[in-house]
């Protein structure tokens, strides 16, 4: 056991040590590299507090995905706050011990209200579902290492269409975050959105 240690002791490389200015080099170098810049930052990274600057790989990775599931959430969220807005709802109960039907909600006309209206026990179920499935995709696609690729087959194999699509989606996805606060604020500060409701 002592000959298997020390075999592996001296075959061990340390790896080479980094200046910080080497560092923060490289580091800038992957962030420029990422999807995301565009005509609306003009050209540039947007970080104003430079934020990016002390990461490595893993951490940009992980601020990548953090955007892309922002994005993906706010852009279903915005879908479906602007379908139940149109009165459109699904058949049934929400809850057959406490009497509430879809119908119900949707009737309030107001999504933040018809959202505090939710039996706690659903909320409950949505919130174990999501951390479910939030364990699930980290242990298969770990967020540092995939950066919000979950192995869905590519659209295309061309890597400049692909880069396109990689920047709508974000585009699509900061739009979205923008939208859904804006309604939560409309529907919260009547008048503060302008040329709300649509």
């Amino acid at each position: 056991m002592s000959l298997s240690l020390s075999s592996a002791v001296l075959s061990f490389n340390a790896p080479a040590v980094m200046r910080p200015s080497q560092l923060r080099a490289s580091v800038q170098m992957g962030v420029t590299d990422l999807p995301g810049i565009s005509t609306e930052t003009g050209g540039k990274v947007w970080d104003p507090l430079e934020l990016s600057k002390n990461m490595d790989e893993g951490n940009l990775n992980l601020i990548r995905a953090a955007e892309l599931k922002h994005g993906r959430v706010a852009m279903l969220a915005t879908v479906g706050w602007a379908w139940t807005a149109t009165g459109t709802h699904f058949d049934g109960m929400i809850s057959t011990s406490q009497k509430i039907s879809f119908a119900d909600l949707a009737a309030m006309g107001n999504p933040i209200l018809a959202a505090a209206k939710m039996p706690a026990a659903g909320v409950w179920q949505m919130i174990f579902a999501i951390g479910a499935l939030e364990v699930f995709w980290e242990n298969k696609y770990p967020a540092t290492e995939c950066a919000g690729d979950f192995g869905v087959p590519r659209m295309t194999q061309d890597p400049e269409k692909f880069k396109e699509l990689q920047l709508m989606e974000l585009k699509n996805g900061r739009l979205a975050m923008i939208g859904i606060i804006s309604f939560a604020t409309a529907v919260a500060l009547p008048g503060s959105v302008p040329f709300y409701p649509f």
